[in-house]
């Protein structure tokens, strides 16, 4: 079926792949997108609270958690590049292990979507309304009403049928140049102990006999939390967008999504240098954006906050702007594969004429729909009175527990079977079981989730 669609696709050219160094360098974009909508207030609360509490070691589990997602995302961008029967995009090679593949990750990325802004949007208005209250006092009502300005310049934003990759760049560029210099100050504010950042990389243990559970554990935690995660198939669709196809741009999708995984490891490295600099032996740590402007303060002074709540809301709003976009496509696209009369319709209501089946998803009207809601309901969760995020926590997490084993014993088979994948790109067999591992442990920290939905439903 999905051949089928393709082959009535009208046909549309892209540029061929640079051959120069200059060209390389010009045509990078995905990564660095991808990699400012992956990191969140989250990563860096994390970060912090591993700082804090280990100082510099450990560090080499975040160096492995990169790693991780890097070959994971790689895999998947392997198999939309050079696969062998014609697919254009991961979720046409989920449908191929099975037919209700798309449709489940679809809906599900979906749903994630939804509890991701929900989280977005509140943080993004609560920074605003901390950079702005001196000026701007707007009391009790100030974080809703940030959250609907975010959430006005964010849809108009991700709602761009044309240039809306190009926006995305500027958007992720500006994010990343604010980070850097945020986390540049911080490090000068703070300084930085090389020996003990060698140490920290070269598989440095915390004290005492509980030290290699510890490493495990935390190395579990962060491995298992960006391994499956449905964010990862984010990549495949913003290559898609750039307009990279076939095997020929395997090198520079190679070269992208490294430069964008070295500039998340060295952000996320920075926060956890400065907590280790800051904080650790102080017997305080970071639980909260707040947390985090109070690290930035004691780093570099009372400047410190609001360089801090400007990294968060750039950051967050890089994610609000990049992932329900990318989520809500994957759910029309899978519905137009499953229902192909649904996108025979459509094409015989508008003129889309040299837009291919994969692009057509922003002409349907369910697009519109479900990216307006949610995209625009978790501004009730900023509401005064309104109750915490926990059942949207409970959501997003239980949501998880579906779509983790699925999308990673998925693609151990779309990457795996030679008929699938053109000639000398199907995995090798250390390429499976480095896969099958990262799968693992994913697994692993998936039951750890159950668990724990378990014990907050009884309790």
């Amino acid at each position: 079926m999905a051949s089928e669609l393709n082959a009535k696709s009208p046909a549309v050219t892209h540029p061929g792949p640079p051959d120069t160094w200059s060209g390389f360098l010009r045509n990078m974009g995905p990564g660095i997108v991808v990699v400012m909508s992956w990191l969140g207030t989250g990563d860096f609360i994390s970060a912090s609270v591993s700082g804090s509490t280990f100082g510099y070691a450990l560090i080499w589990t975040l160096v492995v958690a990169t790693f991780s997602r890097y070959f994971i995302v790689s895999a998947m961008s392997k198999y939309q590049l050079c696969n062998a029967v014609g697919d254009e995009t991961i979720l046409d090679g989920y449908g191929r292990v099975w037919k209700g593949f798309p449709m489940f990750i679809g809906a599900t990325t979906c749903v994630l979507g939804f509890v991701y802004v929900s989280f977005l949007t509140l943080a993004a208005a609560t920074a605003l309304d901390a950079l702005f209250r001196a000026v701007l006092p707007l009391g009790s009502w100030g974080i809703p009403l940030w959250a609907v300005f975010t959430t006005g310049v964010a849809y108009a934003l991700a709602s761009r049928r044309k240039g809306h990759f190009r926006g995305l760049e500027i958007v992720a560029q500006i994010t990343m140049a604010v980070l850097v210099v945020c986390f540049l100050l911080a490090l000068i504010g703070t300084g930085l102990d090389v020996p003990k950042l060698f140490g920290g990389l070269l598989f440095e243990m915390p004290p005492g006999e509980a030290g290699y559970i510890t490493a495990a554990s935390t190395a579990v935690g962060l491995i298992g939390a960006v391994g499956g995660s449905a964010a990862n198939l984010l990549y495949p669709y913003l290559m898609h967008e750039k307009g990279w196809r076939g095997p020929g741009y395997l090198k520079l999708q190679r070269l992208d999504l490294r430069f964008g995984s070295f500039v998340m490891f060295g952000l996320v490295l920075a926060v956890w240098v400065v907590a280790a600099e800051t904080l650790h032996g102080t017997g305080e740590s970071v639980s909260s954006a707040d947390g985090l402007a109070s690290m930035m303060e004691k780093a570099i002074g009372p400047a410190g906050p609001p360089i801090m709540w400007l990294a968060i809301f750039f950051t967050v709003f890089n994610n609000i702007v990049t992932q329900p976009r990318v989520f809500v496509r994957m759910f029309v696209e899978s519905l137009h594969k499953s229902r192909p009369e649904r996108l025979e319709r459509l094409r015989a209501h508008r003129d889309l004429t040299g837009v291919a089946d994969k692009d057509a998803f922003s002409y349907d009207r369910l697009f519109w729909i479900i990216l307006t809601v949610i995209m625009t309901v978790p501004i009730v969760f900023s509401l005064p009175g309104m109750p915490g995020m926990v059942i949207i926590t409970l959501l997003g997490n239980s949501v998880n527990v579906l779509t983790v084993p699925m999308i990673t014993v998925g693609l151990i088979v779309m990457t795996t079977k030679r008929s699938l994948m053109a000639d000398g790109y199907a995995n090798k067999w250390w390429e499976t079981a480095v896969l099958a591992l990262i799968g693992g442990v994913g697994l692993w920290a998936t039951y750890e989730l159950c668990t724990s939905i378990a014990s907050t439903l009884s309790g």
